[in-house]
Order: structure tokens, then C-alpha cells, then sequence
């Protein structure tokens, strides 16, 4: 019987409920190494593999020569070596706190599994859809917050509100039933942080003073954001706020008309059931929530029952709503653009972004996978700023796997990323391929690279993403009877780089150097500098000549 294992800080055991899991990309009936009937006996593990084989499949049918589709098995063949040899049970670190019955070592091999996943998935993603490169990324400062809530701020939710202008944003601090306790006023500008409302009473409501709620806000023509408390036992009272902190104040007739304009909407919410079906969206009734419109399309999330959502985009003349993603709760948070072209949602590599005219999905880059603690909270008006929540680190990325300079922090952030223009993700993935290229040609370095020394040689190159400056090296080779692979982290000087290895499960693994250079030619040479064996056994290395393959 196979069984389910908490994903840890992945949280993907977290959802209330998820379709039914796939299995892994291989045969369990032909499964004889331990490690293999390590990944079938568990469901999480299994999803990741098979999700992985998929990812795969998808990778090698979007090359355009033999030669790039070389490249990409011969580096899946290489990391498939590197899972074996980070992974196997003799290779991990034992680990206390195993469930039903396993031992330390088994546990500790599970985990290395459910870790070393999902960076290759998004590798893969990555080869056969550009992600979606923010041009550049704010964390909002986490020192006042920490002061503010020392207790909860880092399980607190968030919701946000830019001004028109965009200079500043209204930041609402939620509490663990999702209602908004406090609301700070951001400016990007200067990275500053601003109390725009009183914090709501913690406890039952005893004094007139006291406020349960913070129930509407809004931006005003005289570019102060307003926000209204409700006080049970007292009268509801207004607040306006700028950088220089909050007042209470009698309302301006602009926001007495949006206030009232939003009160008559709630109050007269249709039901979906007392519409016309002819004019219903398809498939949009009473289970559906959070309807969003963009460009000609209309996006929601449909209640499927038990915890279990779909995101749903239609527009007219659709016979049938377009799927977009399954999951959990977590798809309400959807956020799309005004011109309809991108779709961003929580999904198991990162934030995931889809274009609901031709269906490509890509991923936001900067972002981790597997994990519900990532998550879209706000889109500007004109669509050019995503506002999100990551755990950590608003730029780590899936698909450069651990960086061993951020540390072990759970501290929600609030991210701001500047997007590049929208009609660059609305492409058919066919025609993605002439940008990549061109991206590819204006960094010497980054790209999939594939030749030979005593053996077979293929490099995958791009660049850190918290540290741009610096590059990533996966480097694979093999002879018959002989695989290997590492990861190096370099930053180059000139044509060269010297790139040196780190083992995230064992510190203390000895660090294998290779020292990489570039001709005029564009021809890329390697030579092992430092010990290497480790990581590729006695019977190959990792010295030779590599050219790049154009995808």
C-alpha cells in the first residue's frame, strides 16, 4: 500500500484536498533498487517523480534540433545519477521525527527526495517556456511589522491596494481568521512604512471606543487612503491617512459615494441562480467565486466540493470554460490583468502565470515551488505590478535550488515585482523561442551547453537569481559504466570563471572546483581544479570542450 508523507516546508500535505495523485514516470512493478521502491511507496515522492517525467517529455518534444534534445537527455541522465547519489540511503543525513515507523536513515532519504524535486521540475519548465522574468523585484521592510506584531507577524495574511498614482500602496495586516487588523501605508519610493489605521481590539469589544473591524477602504480624490472602523458599542468612525501617520475625520463626499456604492453592491449580490442562463458566463453558478475580469475573458474559481477548486476562464463564444489549474483553497487568490493576457495563481512551482487565449503557462521567476506560503495578493490597475507573499526571500528561486547564503527564515515577506509588458506573455510557446535565443546571445554564458571530454560533457548555465552577478553551473559527464553530475555556484571575471560546488544535505561533502573559460569562438572549456571524484566517480571527468546549443 502506498502511503503519504508531509511535505515539510514544501507544505503541500497542507491542502484540505487535491486530485488524486499521480504516480511515478517509471513501472513500481519493475522496481528493484531501493531507491526506486523508496519513490514508489510514497505518494508525495511518486507525484514528484511523475510530474518530473512529464516535465521531461514536454522539455524534449519543445527542442528544435538533435542536438539540443541531446543536450536535454544527457543532463536529465546526469541528474538522475545526481538524485541516486544525493539520495540514496547510505548518502543521507539521519533525520529524528519520522512517521509511521521509519527509521532516521529512511527518513532522512525521504526527505532528500521531496527536496531535490521540484528545482529539476522547474529547470525543465523553464527550458520549454521562458519564465516570466520580473525587471525588478521590493521586499517591504519586515522591521516595523516585527516590531508591531511580535507575537503573529510572520503567520499574518495580507491584502493590498495601490493609490492610481502608484506611489503608494495600502498594505492591510490580516489576522488568523483573515479579517484585517491594522492597515499600513507603503511608498516604494523610500521604502518606508506608515501606520494608516488603528489596530483593531484583540479580545471581546467592551468600550464604545473599541473597534471589531476595519470593514472598507479606499483611495480619495485628495490622494489620502480612507479606512472605516466598526465600533459595536460606539459610533463607526473614518480614518485618513498619509506618511505622516492617520486622523480620524468626517468623510469627504467622494468617499461617502464609493462607500455607499460598495454597500448597495453587497447588499444587492445577485444570486447567479435568479440570472438568466443565456446570460450567465458557462459554467459560472452559485459554487463559483472571486470573478475577475480581463480583456474579453472572465476568470473565477469554481467550488468543486470537499476543498477542491478549479480556476476557470471563459469569454463569449466559448461553448465550454477553458481549465486553467486544480488545487485547493489557495486558488482564490488568483490575480488577473486588465488586458487578460496573464493570469497569475499559486501553483506547484511557484507563482504560475497563464495566458487564457493560448493556454501557456509559465512560471514567475523569483519564486518557490511546492509551496502555499507564495501566493498573489495584488495587481495594479494597469497590470505592470504584482504584489505577492514569499516565506524567506522574495527572489529565491525554485530552479536554482538552495542557496547556501540565505538562511532557515519562515518570516512571511511582502513582494512587489515589476513586470514587463504583457503582450510578451500572450505568444503561442512555438514562437517563444527566437526571444530566448536572443536573451541567450546577449549573456555569453547562460545556456544549455553539450560536447565531449573523456567522455560526454553537457552543462546547463544561467544566472543566480538573489545573486544575478553570479552563475549557476549544472555539469554533467559521462563514459560507459560512468555517470556524474554537480552543481557549481561561480561568479565570472572576464572569460573565466572558477565555479565550486555545495552540497545543501552534506556540508561537509569536499568541495570539487572546475575552472571554466571561454575562447573567441564561443567554445567553453572546463578543467578540474579542485577534487572532483565525489561527485563523478574514477572512471570520468569533468574536463573538456562544450558549445552551446541555440534553442
Amino acid at each position: 500500500m502506498r502511503r503519504s508523507i508531509p511535505l515539510l516546508f514544501f507544505a503541500l500535505a497542507l491542502l484540505p484536498a487535491m486530485p488524486a495523485l499521480a504516480g511515478p514516470g517509471f513501472d513500481c512493478g519493475r522496481a528493484i533498487r531501493q531507491i526506486d521502491k523508496a519513490i514508489c511507496a510514497w505518494d508525495t515522492v511518486g507525484m514528484l517523480d511523475g510530474r518530473m517525467a512529464d516535465a521531461f517529455k514536454a522539455t524534449l518534444a519543445a527542442q528544435k534540433d538533435e542536438t539540443a534534445a541531446a543536450s536535454v537527455k544527457a543532463n536529465q541522465k546526469a541528474w538522475l545519477a545526481e538524485r541516486d547519489r544525493r539520495c540514496g540511503l547510505e548518502a543521507v543525513t539521519p533525520q529524528e521525527g519520522s512517521e509511521d515507523g521509519l527509521s532516521p536513515k529512511e527518513f532522512g532519504q525521504l526527505m532528500c527526495l521531496q527536496a531535490i524535486y521540484p528545482q529539476r521540475i522547474a529547470q525543465l519548465m523553464d527550458l520549454t517556456v521562458p519564465p516570466l522574468v520580473p525587471l525588478h523585484v521590493r521586499t517591504v521592510p519586515v522591521e516595523p511589522l516585527l516590531a508591531a506584531y511580535p507575537d503573529d507577524w510572520q503567520q499574518a495574511g495580507y491584502q493590498a491596494m495601490f493609490s492610481p498614482d502608484k506611489s503608494l500602496m495600502a498594505l492591510g495586516i490580516e489576522d488568523s481568521a483573515g479579517y484585517i487588523m491594522q492597515v499600513w501605508l507603503y511608498e516604494p519610493q523610500s521604502g518606508r512604512l506608515a501606520k494608516a489605521s488603528p489596530r483593531t481590539h484583540e479580545g471581546k469589544v467592551e468600550k464604545p471606543e473599541d473597534i471589531a473591524e476595519l470593514n472598507s477602504w479606499s483611495w480619495g480624490e485628495d490622494g489620502r487612503f480612507y479606512v472605516r472602523a466598526d465600533r459595536p458599542l460606539g459610533e463607526d468612525s473614518l480614518f485618513a491617512a498619509d506618511m505622516d501617520g492617520y486622523a480620524e475625520v468626517t468623510p469627504p463626499a467622494d468617499i461617502v459615494q464609493k462607500f455607499a456604492a460598495a454597500d448597495a453592491a453587497g447588499q444587492a449580490a445577485r444570486q447567479n441562480s435568479e440570472t438568466p442562463e443565456v446570460d450567465r458566463p458557462p459554467g459560472f453558478d452559485d459554487d463559483s467565486y472571486d470573478e475577475q475580469q480581463g480583456g474579453g475573458f472572465t476568470a473565477w474559481a469554481q467550488n468543486r466540493g470537499h476543498g477542491s477548486f478549479e480556476l476557470l476562464a471563459t469569454r463569449k463564444g466559448d461553448a465550454e470554460p477553458r481549465p486553467i489549474a486544480s488545487g485547493g483553497w489557495e486558488l482564490r487568490n488568483f490575480q488577473f490583468d486588465p488586458g487578460g493576457t496573464r493570469l497569475f495563481y499559486n501553483g506547484e512551482d511557484g507563482i504560475l502565470v497563464t495566458d487564457p487565449e493560448t493556454g501557456v503557462t509559465r512560471r514567475l521567476k523569483g519564486t518557490r515551488g511546492m509551496d502555499l506560503e507564495v501566493r498573489p495578493v495584488a495587481l495594479s490597475a494597469d497590470g505592470a505590478t504584482l504584489v505577492y507573499w514569499a516565506v524567506g526571500s522574495c527572489t529565491d528561486d525554485v530552479a536554482d535550488g538552495i542557496d547556501p547564503n540565505i538562511g532557515d527564515d519562515g518570516a512571511r515577506r511582502v513582494c512587489l515585482a515589476y513586470l514587463p509588458a504583457a503582450a510578451a506573455t500572450s505568444v503561442p510557446a512555438s514562437e517563444t523561442t527566437p526571444a530566448k535565443a536572443e536573451a541567450v546571445s546577449r549573456d555569453p554564458w547562460v545556456g544549455e551547453w553539450a560536447g565531449s571530454g573523456e567522455g560526454s560533457l553537457a552543462a546547463t548555465i544561467r544566472r543566480g537569481t538573489a545573486k544575478p552577478d553570479y552563475l549557476v553551473i549544472e555539469l554533467a559527464t559521462g563514459t560507459p559504466g560512468c555517470s556524474g553530475a554537480v552543481t557549481l555556484y561561480g561568479k565570472p571575471k572576464g572569460a573565466t570563471v572558477l565555479g565550486e560546488s555545495y552540497d545543501p544535505n552534506d556540508p561537509s561533502a569536499p568541495v570539487c572546483r572546475v575552472e571554466l573559460s571561454l575562447d573567441g569562438k564561443g567554445t567553453l572549456k572546463t578543467e578540474v581544479a579542485g577534487p572532483c571524484t565525489t561527485y563523478h566517480g574514477t572512471s570520468c571527468g569533468f574536463d573538456g570542450s562544450l558549445t552551446r546549443s541555440e534553442q
